[in-house]
Parts: C-alpha cells; structure tokens; sequence
C-alpha cells in the first residue's frame, strides 16, 4: 500500500531555554496537543516562504534569520510527512490567539512533561536538542508512530554542515 505523503515545514523558535508551541482547541482532531509552527509548502512557494506564513499564521509572529536544520521523516499507519525542519532565536511579535490554536512560550523542560504531544517535539529532548542548536550540524530523523502519537521506532543520524 502506497502512502501520501505530505512535504510540510516547522520552524523551532528557541531562547533563553524556552520554545514558541501552539496548541489546538477543541474543533480540531488534535485537540488539546501541542505542536511546533509550520504547515504544507503550497505550490510556488520556497520552505523559508512557507516558514515564514506559516509561522505567522498560527502565532501572530514573524521570524527572521532562519536557518535549515535537517529533516525529521514521520510515518503512521496511512501517511507519511516529511518536516523540512528550522531553528532561529529572532523574531518580533508574541504569541496570540487563534480560532484554530492558541500560541505560547513553554519552558523546554516543561513543555516535554506534557501529555499530548505531537512526535515531532521529540526533537527538544536530549540529546537531540543539542543537534537541533548547534550550528555545525545538520540532522535526519526518521520516527514510526502509532495514531495516537506513541513514538514505536526513531532513527537519528547526524552530518557536519560543509
């Protein structure tokens, strides 16, 4: 069986410790988990465009200075999507509310005590965390995932950025 797979993007807005999230209300299928900005690159569109909208269409914030970090790869049971994924520390703006999520700032620490979260803020844990901020690198990360987010089997690799 085929899959679909959808090309999508998230950007990690990190400083002082702490990470921009959203977290969707109740008229949404995800209800109540949290999640990092980004969204599917629309046709036409570079991943920085996309970062860039998306991010301020689910926060109310611009980021600026965003930087490529690697691929985080997640499979469930009948799709497939493939986070090109960003970091920066620079922005203007704070986090608002919206009809479809509300956004904040979360202490890292924190915010991995949660209950629903969505697999890809895995990333924030250790020992990934260092890779996601070190500017020399540049990581691949493939996850399997169950329809309730358990994260079965993760594959990390990373590279030195030339």
């Amino acid at each position: 069986m085929n899959k679909k797979v959808r090309n999508a993007v998230r950007c990690f807005l990190i400083k002082d410790e702490k990470v921009v999230v959203i977290k969707y209300k109740e008229d949404n299928k995800k209800a109540g988990y949290y999640d990092i900005p980004g969204g599917k690159i629309e046709d036409g569109e570079t991943m920085e465009q996309t970062v860039v909208r998306e991010f301020l269409e689910e926060t109310g914030m611009v980021v600026s200075n965003i930087k490529h970090k690697g691929i985080i790869h997640v499979e469930y049971p009948h799709m497939e999507f493939i986070f090109n994924t960003f970091v920066t520390s620079n922005y203007t703006g704070c986090p608002q509310n919206f009809e479809e999520n509300i956004s904040e700032w979360i202490e890292l620490n924190e915010l991995l005590k949660k209950d629903k979260l969505l697999s890809n803020i895995i990333i924030l844990d250790r020992p990934f965390i260092r890779i996601l901020t070190d500017e020399r690198l540049k990581f691949k990360m493939y996850m399997k995932v169950d329809e309730e987010e358990n994260i079965l089997e993760v594959n990390f690799k990373t590279e030195k950025i030339k």
